[in-house]
């Protein structure tokens, strides 16, 4: 009987010990910038610690509120709006960190105004109209689709940019 208690002791001290390590990689994996739930948990993954340990750690940062995705997605988002991409970009950026997708659709749907205006992708291809003037108007425009649909902006904002800045380079004011 106090063998089993011994035993019992000693497999809970290990199991505080390798907590206590866990937390520390953890602590010190957010301390150099936000992260993601999915990429903490990741990173223990990769030192190999187990699902129970890193679901505790996990749950111990959530607590602490070292580790919210909803912030984090908020804070990734409001970093990237002035950049020239699309609400398809960033949801597919944000799915890639492990973010909910009830979160990405909920933020996306907050800063839709923003991401999907077409200014964006008119001044994206008003910025690379050097490259297309000296194509024929189909091959310009094939490319130019392919610039916004990689960038994450959806079909009608692409081809109303298109038309717009193909204008201006036909009359040479880009």
């Amino acid at each position: 009987m106090a063998k089993m208690e011994r035993q019992k002791k000693k497999h809970e001290r290990e199991s505080q010990t390798l907590f206590q390590e866990a937390r520390d990689i953890a602590l010190a994996y957010v301390s150099r910038r936000a992260r993601s739930a999915h990429e903490v948990v990741q990173r223990l993954e990769q030192k190999e610690f187990s699902e129970e340990v890193i679901a505790e750690v996990l749950s111990e940062l959530e607590r602490l509120r070292f580790v919210d995705d909803y912030a984090y997605a908020r804070r990734w988002i409001e970093a990237r709006i002035d950049k020239a991409a699309g609400a398809r970009k960033m949801a597919q950026d944000l799915r890639r960190k492990g973010i909910a997708v009830d979160v990405i659709d909920e933020l996306l749907s907050e800063y839709s105004a923003q991401l999907e205006n077409p200014d964006r992708a008119v001044e994206l291809l008003r910025k690379q109209a050097w490259r297309y003037r000296s194509l024929e108007r189909e091959k310009a425009q094939r490319r130019m689709l392919g610039l916004l649909v990689r960038r994450g902006y959806d079909g009608r904002t692409a081809w109303e940019s298109i038309e717009h800045v193909w204008k201006e380079i036909e009359e040479d004011e880009v």
